[in-house]
């Protein structure tokens, strides 16, 4: 019965959401099934990309001057996910090269426009190319699909749900970004350096194999969170820059169970450039 027990405690909540490269090897092509490539480079994808595979710019689901939520309008996402042959019946598959960075917003955005049947490439490119699995050039022009969003807020916060759950018991903000970031030191452009007060640092990158870029295992995740005091019971808020490495945090929490979820998408490019807002410096 322990042993037993023990292999439970180490699964993924949300397994379906994580899709190995042999999988998709085997039903990229499928009728129900869309790969969507998201490296940032179109010319990669134009090099040689997963059979089927449509390409998406990382850039095009996130509109920068579109306070408070930052998100397209579902007239706007129903017509990129219709010329990508997305419908309400698909299941999508997402890919990039950097383990989920790009992939995992759509993954975020998807589940927030009402779309949960959405999983990510274990790996990414980077598996498929080290395992040397066939690259397609050619373009498909897949027909256009029926895709009705149907948004669900409870995904996304903005700066003032961020404001208000700063230090509020059972509200726990993560910090996807480089420590550097954090400190003040890289500012990336924005005008002012820090953090949001009470947050925690989760950095994306911890949940990933260095090499292989795929998901660390179940019970590694569930560490690296709970270290943290980020635990299943609670509200979790998420950001980073512009809402990318955020998602990967998001992705990663519910893989493994946690349910209230979301993301800051204004992020820091919008709190770091807003005076208003209360931008800490020094941990205490």
């Amino acid at each position: 019965m322990l042993p037993f027990l023990a292999v439970l405690a180490v699964t993924y909540a949300h397994p379906e959401q994580l899709v190995e490269t042999d999988w998709v090897a085997a039903h990229a092509r499928d009728a129900n099934v869309r790969v969507v490539d998201m490296r940032i480079a179109s010319a990669a994808y134009a090099a040689g990309h997963v059979s089927g595979a449509v390409y998406l710019s990382p850039v095009a689901i996130r509109v920068g001057d579109r306070p408070p939520t930052f998100l397209p309008s579902p007239q706007e996402f129903e017509a990129l996910m219709a010329k990508l042959g997305i419908g309400d019946a698909t299941r999508v598959v997402v890919y990039d090269e950097r383990g989920g960075i790009y992939a995992a917003r759509l993954w975020w955005i998807l589940n927030y426009f009402g779309h949960s049947n959405v999983a990510l490439m274990n790996g990414g490119w980077v598996k498929w190319a080290a395992e040397q699995r066939p690259a397609e050039q050619e373009t498909p022009a897949p027909a256009s699909a029926r895709f009705a969003a149907r948004p669900q807020p409870r995904w996304v916060a903005t700066a003032n749900d961020v404001v208000n759950a700063i230090d509020k018991p059972g509200v726990r903000i993560v910090d996807a970004r480089t420590q550097a970031e954090i400190d003040g030191k890289d500012l990336r452009g924005i005008k002012r350096g820090g953090f949001v007060a009470s947050s925690v640092p989760v950095y994306w990158e911890d949940l990933l194999d260095a090499q292989q870029r795929t998901f660390k295992p179940a019970d590694e995740l569930k560490r690296i969170y709970e270290e943290r005091g980020v635990l299943p019971s609670q509200e979790v808020i998420a950001y980073c820059q512009v809402g990318m490495r955020a998602s990967v945090d998001l992705f990663a929490l519910h893989l493994i169970g946690y349910d209230k979820l979301r993301n800051y998408y204004g992020a820091w490019e919008e709190w770091g450039n807003r005076d208003d807002l209360p931008v800490a410096t020094k941990k205490p």
